[in-house]
């Protein structure tokens, strides 16, 4: 407890008990001692120290009570039954104390217990977490150094460089790189996740419009690839956006990178406009639509919506995973809207921090 609040408590505490008290030893509200029952009036701050400082904070008031009161009891002792009441409601008021104490003691310490095992599972769980983005980085970095090398021969020898190849041999090798690119891919995806996330994020001030005309520029050549018609909306009037530059990058990258994927013709429109204290990205395409029981899978890693496309262009089932978990990073949301046939839109939600 901060030492202001345990300092407000005592005082409280103590103010109460004596100004009851001091109504017992003033005359006129003496002689209406019996009809107004000054005495239960202690109960009040014997629940309050009881809850607020434990068992040895109760009885300690208890004892206060106890000593403060007993002197007007034996001034006013004639042996008659109210006399035996009065000393048995002295005793009353220890009981209380005593029980209140004990049972704020008791729930202090579970509670205590309970917030130290939540620490030690918090604990736990984020070194385990960094031991797996450790072990994904030495692995994912072991696999794809000698794959490269794997890729880079198999590249020379259908240029080539050993002699003429065979149509058997020119088949076997453009096997060979097709599956090594994939596992290339697939690798890439793993090691980029364990270094993203390992990553703080480091916020800037920038200008979204500005961040999104590099997005453009920096993605013209797969749009133009794509045969695809896209359309950039983007409010003039969004204000500052505060957040990590090099992640919103990523995010909507990843996106612009699976709509092309998953969009055989028409449009990708891509919107962005100020909502709810910060700034929504829109990505809407008219490709083959995600069936509404996928949605639940597609931002989980290595899972993909079944589909015709999905079989035709492969893919490792990272990019939405790695977009949400950047989004989540930066404080944001991405939700999906979808209909098969009649494309989807991602909404991405970045506030103004």
């Amino acid at each position: 407890m901060p030492e202001k609040y345990l300092k407000t408590r005592i005082t409280t505490v103590a103010i109460l008990v004596v100004i009851i008290s001091f109504l017992h030893y003033v005359t006129k509200f003496g002689q209406v001692y019996y009809h107004i029952f000054y005495r239960e009036l202690y109960f009040f701050p014997l629940i309050l120290a009881g809850f607020w400082f434990g068992l040895r904070g109760g009885v300690l008031t208890s004892l206060s009570i106890t000593v403060l009161y007993l002197p007007f009891t034996l001034i006013h002792w004639q042996g008659s039954p109210d006399d035996f009441d009065t000393t048995l409601e002295i005793l009353l008021f220890n009981i209380v104390a005593a029980g209140l104490g004990f049972l704020s003691d008791r729930r202090k310490t579970e509670e205590k217990a309970r917030m130290q095992a939540e620490h030690i599972a918090r604990e736990q769980a984020e070194s385990a977490n960094r031991l797996k983005s450790d072990f994904l980085s030495i692995i994912s970095h072991e696999l794809r150094t000698p794959l490269i090398s794997i890729i880079g021969y198999n590249d020379l020898l259908l240029d080539g460089v050993a002699g003429k190849l065979t149509e058997e041999q020119i088949d076997a090798l453009k096997k060979i790189e097709k599956n090594s690119k994939k596992l290339l891919e697939l690798i890439s995806s793993v090691l980029n996740i364990s270094r993203l996330e390992a990553q703080p994020v480091q916020h800037k001030e920038l200008n979204i419009s500005v961040l999104i005309e590099e997005v453009k520029n920096e993605t013209q050549s797969l749009c133009d690839q794509s045969g695809l018609n896209f359309v950039w909306r983007i409010d003039p009037d969004l204000p500052p956006l505060r957040t990590d530059p090099v992640k919103l990058k990523i995010v909507l990258k990843n996106l612009i990178s699976n709509t092309v994927k998953f969009t055989e013709r028409g449009s990708v429109t891509i919107d962005a406009h100020n909502k709810d204290g910060g700034i929504e990205i829109n990505m809407i395409d008219t490709g083959v639509g995600i069936p509404q029981e996928s949605l639940q899978i597609i931002f989980e890693p290595f899972r993909q919506a079944e589909s015709p496309l999905t079989r035709q262009h492969g893919g490792a089932g990272m990019g939405l995973y790695v977009a949400k978990r950047l989004v989540e990073i930066l404080g944001g949301t991405i939700t999906v809207e979808s209909e098969v046939g009649h494309g989807s839109t991602f909404h991405v939600w970045i506030p103004s921090l």
